[in-house]
């Protein structure tokens, strides 16, 4: 089996500057490779810099200092229009928060990514279906997503996520707003995708149940990756 990195950190710096508080490293030189077609954890308490890994990789933020390199692109190099292509075809970002836009339903909030990628409505039709069939949310379409539970918001913006099909999905603390059974069905969804569509899966999360579902975990504290460890899976 060919190896191919298509995630690589070097050497990774990012400060957050506040005239009030002074600056506050989030990120000390980290240095990261994740493979494609692996699920990667990364671990560590609330507070530890994981958050802010994650959007580096998503072209949400930019390092100060260091490259983030992402399906070949160096996210340091891209412009505003470059970051744009990586959020929306390149990356799936799943935030802890959902993300969703709560006066529109279950189908509209799929829909989004691919209506700005300039996408024909007759291939969006097909795509927000074939997702939504897949996670098992179809019959739910026209919810809003005001109505939705817990568990159901996050595998809408799972699949908002996967509409585009991206080389890499990117979840936030996906268990965090979670009971215990809608957790293990997100992760379940995620080990899913990463299976029946080769994608890349990147979680970051405090709860160490994440460990079971991925192929390497990756411990980060105070803004440094201290370890690495194999999972049982």
């Amino acid at each position: 089996m060919v190896i191919e990195p298509v995630v690589i950190l070097r050497d990774v710096w990012k400060i957050y500057r506040d005239p009030k508080v002074g600056e506050t490293i989030a990120l000390k030189g980290v240095n990261l490779v994740v493979n494609r077609g692996e699920i990667m954890a990364i671990h560590g308490p609330s507070g530890s810099g994981k958050s802010t890994l994650l959007k580096l990789i998503a072209g949400l933020l930019r390092p100060d200092r260091g490259d983030v390199i992402v399906d070949g692109y160096n996210i340091s190099m891209l412009d505003e229009e470059g970051l744009a292509m990586i959020r929306n075809t390149v990356v799936g970002y799943i935030p802890q928060d959902y993300g969703l836009v709560e006066d529109l339903n279950v189908y509209e909030n799929v829909e989004i990514p691919l209506l700005i990628a300039g996408v024909p409505k007759k291939i969006r039709e097909e795509k927000v279906s074939e997702i939504l069939e897949y996670i098992g949310l179809k019959n739910m379409a026209s919810k809003p997503a005001r109505f939705l539970s817990g568990g159901e918001k996050q595998r809408v913006a799972i699949a908002r996520a996967m509409v585009n099909t991206p080389s890499v999905i990117l979840a936030d603390e996906p268990t965090a707003n979670l009971d215990w059974d809608s957790s293990m069905r997100a992760l379940e969804m995620l080990k899913s995708l990463n299976r029946d569509f080769k994608t890349t899966v990147i979680i970051v999360s405090h709860d160490p149940r994440v460990i079971d579902y991925a192929d390497r975990a990756v411990i980060m504290v105070s803004g440094v990756l201290k370890s690495y460890k194999e999972s049982r899976v």
